[in-house]
């Protein structure tokens, strides 16, 4: 059974939780947490995977482990931030 990848990581003085878990309807899906609220989510498929003769389960953890990454990078590029608090009147 393939399980998924959490990690926390800090960028600009912001902890990040990222977890990429398989779905049963055959999706990879990652969310990304601050502070236990969530801020991203990103779903691809392997549906046409899975079909395909090229298919492992090694591939599929590799390939779940790509989005991860890439979510993570994301983040550290700064794509991927919490929204900036509402002003405060003063």
């Amino acid at each position: 059974m393939l399980t998924g990848f959490n990690t926390d990581i800090k960028f600009n003085d912001v902890v990040y939780h990222i977890q990429t878990e398989p779905r049963k309807d055959f999706g990879l899906e990652t969310t990304v947490y601050v502070k236990g609220a969530v801020i991203h989510s990103f779903r691809s498929s392997y549906q046409e995977f899975l079909n395909s003769p090229d298919y492992s389960e090694d591939k599929l953890k590799r390939r779940l482990e790509d989005q991860h990454r890439q979510v993570i990078a994301r983040i550290r590029g700064g794509e991927i931030r919490p929204l900036a608090p509402p002003a405060q009147s003063p």
